[in-house]
């Protein structure tokens, strides 16, 4: 049972003593709205009469709480009686003050101890790092805080934490505590002010600890992996499952954001950790942290980082990519945890580094014979150094996974997770519909998943993610179809992108960009195309194109009918829907389409070829690598005979002007420089258009309410279990 009668005074932790008077609004406050990120605590905490909020209504959950604030709130959480010796403990708080008492009684148990010079500072703002010390008093971890020398925090600002404070923040975002929580930068801001809902988030599970509620729960995948060793498996939901299994020396956020997770820094030109040399070569430094083991309970040390590149880099194993480990030339290993890597050249990918594998496991497989590794038990049942490990394997159904209890992270907040594999879509809704699964990600179509919605509402959030995989039609621009821009621009005014998208069921927004929507440089630069047939007839007749006399079909200027077949992937039934509601929208500007299902990697090959016209495929962009989704238009990756028909600009694009930008791009080294470059290419994309988005595609999750810490925006890189161990179900 929750402790709130223990905390009913401890009001003050979110209302200003010395302040207007407040009132309680146990209905809710109109200032926290349901999608603040605290919502559920402070809404929790009001309706037990345990925070108030203002006379008008609001809580200003971004308002600030002093220290004498937070002690009161201390006291009244464990129930102490107020103290008030004769002689004050800090000079700074008198027996006149009004938090005297509660300050007293928060010292005499030994949870404040004051900033030094026998001082409390009452009257200042309380910072995080701190509010994490006291926390972790109440919690009775101090001791253990205390033997902590260097801080596992997850956060790019770690270094900015409190030497005196660095135990308390590592226990502080264990995931069965959770009293801190990271922003979208992946900072803790140890040194910034707690705020009234950091404070509400806080105290809430300081009482209601995030590993106190049910301890289970059950995912739904369409696809089971096809084994768990991403090494030798290029199938997502391989890499979907090893998230649960394995740490990242660099992780990255849904948000394209990098995260110190093994390693203790994100190496960057900022901290030097990062040098990118004038001949082109790079510097990188990789430093593990102390402490890790792996699930078997062997340590972690930079030889197995070390060994890991020797599996990538064999041609007995049958390894799915080798880049960017390819662009490796020498690694030096300095000590039991740092190496310094040297590459050939730069590379987005080259601060995140490679994944790390067991060398006591695979090492002896390896020196025996490295082709054993392809078969090895190690691909269904392996070991890793992640917050879960593998209790049972039934290939094809299901996979039950136990917390790593030994997780140098602090051990998961649920103890099991059932991940079941159900390939059909009617099953897995009337699994659903009965209440059997709790989480289910990108499996239900978007009709599918508005129906769920409809029925269960009541039971489950849905989210419907914009995804990073687009439909894209690419065009060859040495074709007499497309190698006038002004086509192009009629063919962006011809097709109304946007009920395609929807009517197709496939999303709700047509692409805006060609960078993911999820991009901190994304602009909305194909917002200006919006359907307007006669603008595109005009620019057809501007660029020569011939009506007939019953004005009901045109032709090119070279006097070839404008009937256009449109390949896609056969079995591909949304591709078809799209190029079906597309045919009467291109019949108004006399252009007559078919379908065209065909082969896959025949589309493929004549798109490398330049024997094709048009096609339509999906394209996946990444939120971490900007540079991937417009790498493609740089004229020297158009395929030749004198590259070897290498490279993934099939569109055939050139122009001087984009090179430059994404050059710039690509040796960019401040923050500012990409994005200048990256606002001049899609203005000069949006201008030139070298290819045609379609859909942005959206993903729904179902998720049963009650779950907390599921953060989930859709990128090609990172799976809605990015943070598994951080999720637990609220009391």
């Amino acid at each position: 049972m929750r402790r709130f009668l223990s905390i009913v005074v401890a009001v003050v932790m979110l209302v200003a003593v010395c302040s207007p008077v407040l009132t309680a609004n146990a209905a809710g406050f109109k200032d926290v709205a349901a999608s603040y990120w605290a919502f559920d605590e402070i809404t929790a905490l009001a309706s037990k009469k345990v925070v108030a909020g203002y006379a008008d209504g609001t809580f200003k959950p971004e308002g600030m709480v002093t220290r004498e604030e937070f002690a009161k709130m201390i006291v009244a959480a464990k129930g102490l009686a107020l103290v008030k010796p004769a002689k004050p403990t800090f000079t700074d708080v008198a027996a006149s003050r009004w938090s005297y008492g509660y300050v007293e009684a928060a010292a005499k148990a030994g949870y404040i101890q004051g900033i030094g010079g026998g001082k409390f500072a009452p009257a200042a703002q309380i910072k995080r790092q701190d509010m994490a010390v006291l926390l972790v008093r109440v919690l009775g971890m101090a001791a253990e805080a205390n033997t902590i020398k260097e801080p596992v925090a997850f956060a790019n600002d770690e270094p900015s934490i409190g030497t005196y404070a660095i135990g308390a923040v590592t226990i502080a975002v264990r995931p069965r505590v959770q009293v801190l929580t990271w922003d979208k930068s992946r900072n803790l801001n140890p040194t910034a002010s707690a705020t009234r809902g950091d404070c509400a988030f806080a105290i809430y599970n300081t009482i209601t600890p995030p590993g106190s509620g049910k301890k289970t729960i059950t995912l739904a995948e369409e696809n089971a992996p096809e084994n768990l060793f991403p090494l030798i498996s290029d199938s997502a939901y391989t890499l979907k499952a090893v998230t649960f299994l394995a740490s990242g020396l660099v992780s990255v956020t849904p948000y394209g954001v990098p995260f110190p997770e093994m390693a203790k820094y994100v190496p960057t030109l900022a901290n030097k950790h990062l040098i990118r040399n004038a001949d082109g070569t790079v510097i990188s430094d990789v430093e593990l942290r102390k402490g890790m083991t792996w699930s078997d309970g062997q340590p972690v040390t930079i030889d197995d980082y070390i060994f890991s590149h020797e599996l990538y880099m064999s041609d007995a194993i049958q390894v799915v990519s080798r880049s960017p480990m390819d662009l490796v030339t020498n690694i030096k290993k300095i000590d039991t945890y740092t190496c310094r890597i040297t590459w050939k050249s730069w590379d987005p990918y080259i601060p995140l580094g490679w994944v790390i594998y067991p060398q006591h496991i695979l090492g002896p497989l390896f020196t025996k014979d490295p082709k054993s590794i392809n078969t090895s038990d190690f691909n269904n049942n392996p070991v890793y150094c992640g917050p879960y490990t593998v209790k049972t394997n039934v290939q094809g159904q299901y996979m039950t996974l136990a917390a790593n209890k030994n997780w140098f992270g602090g051990q998961p907040a649920l103890d099991t997770i059932t991940e079941r594999f159900i390939s059909n879509t009617n099953t897995l809704l009337i699994n659903m519909l009965t209440g059997t699964i709790d989480v289910s990600s990108e499996s239900l179509p978007l009709d599918l998943a508005q129906q769920f919605e409809a029925k269960m509402g009541n039971k489950f959030d849905v989210y419907y993610n914009k995804g990073t995989t687009s439909g894209i039609m690419e065009w060859n621009l040495t074709s007499n179809w497309f190698k006038d821009v002004r086509v192009r621009q009629a063919f962006y005014y011809g097709i109304d992108r946007k009920m395609i998208t929807q009517k197709a069921m496939v999303g709700t927004d047509a692409v805006l960009s060609p960078l993911s929507s999820g991009s901190i440089y994304f602009k909305p630069v194909l917002s200006v195309y919006a359907y307007n047939p006669d603008k595109a007839n005009a620019l057809l007749d501007a660029a020569g194109w011939k009506w007939n006399a019953a004005k009901t079909q045109r032709s090119l200027p070279d006097g070839t009918a404008a009937d256009l077949k449109i390949p896609y992937s056969e079995g591909a039934t949304f591709r078809e829907r799209e190029v079906t509601l597309m045919q009467p929208m291109l019949a108004k500007l006399g252009i007559t389409i078919e379908q065209g299902p065909a082969d896959f990697n025949g589309i493929l090959d004549a798109a490398t070829a330049g024997t094709f016209i048009i096609n339509l495929h999906g394209i996946s962009f990444d939120n971490y690598n900007t540079l991937g989704a417009v790498f493609a238009f740089r004229s020297d990756q158009i395929p030749t005979a004198a590259n070897g028909m290498n490279g993934q600009n099939n569109y055939r694009y050139s122009s001087p002007e984009m090179d430059k930008w994404i050059n710039a791009a690509q040796g960019a080294t401040t923050s500012a420089a990409l994005t200048e470059a990256y606002s001049h290419i899609q203005d000069i994309f949006a201008t030139d258009l070298p290819c045609f988005y379609l859909e942005q595609r959206v993903y729904p999750d179902e998720v049963r309410k009650g779950i907390k810490g599921y953060d989930h925006f859709f990128s090609a890189t990172v799976y809605n279990v990015w943070n598994v161990q951080y999720w637990y179900w609220f009391k």
